[in-house]
């Protein structure tokens, strides 16, 4: 008789919202990204005193808060070259959600 091994996906239970703040530096075209356990990902706060705070970090004087879509987000985490795999939430830099776009 086969058995079924359970195993759980972390994040799946972790919903991003639906509104999203990111970092953009227009003059270069960059956005705050962010490295986690060896994963780069687009840097997104559900608030935008999370981004406020993560800009703080940045050495690139002319960071804009912009205010997007969940899916806009994902455009733009798409739109970014490799290494950048995914968005992170970052709302807890220790344990940020992540959503792999490739």
């Amino acid at each position: 008789m086969a058995s079924t091994v359970v195993c759980p996906f972390v994040e799946l239970d972790n919903e991003f919202p639906s509104v999203l703040f990111v970092l953009h530096h227009a003059p270069s075209g960059r956005y705050g990204c962010y490295c986690h356990d060896g994963v780069n990902g687009l840097a997104v706060f559900s608030h935008e005193g999370g981004a406020l705070r993560f800009a703080e970090w940045i050495d690139l004087t002319g960071m804009v808060i912009h205010e997007v879509t969940f899916d806009e987000a994902r455009d733009i985490a798409k739109g970014r070259p490799l290494p950048i795999v995914c968005m992170m939430l970052l709302d807890n830099l220790e344990s940020p959600a992540i959503h792999y776009i490739r």
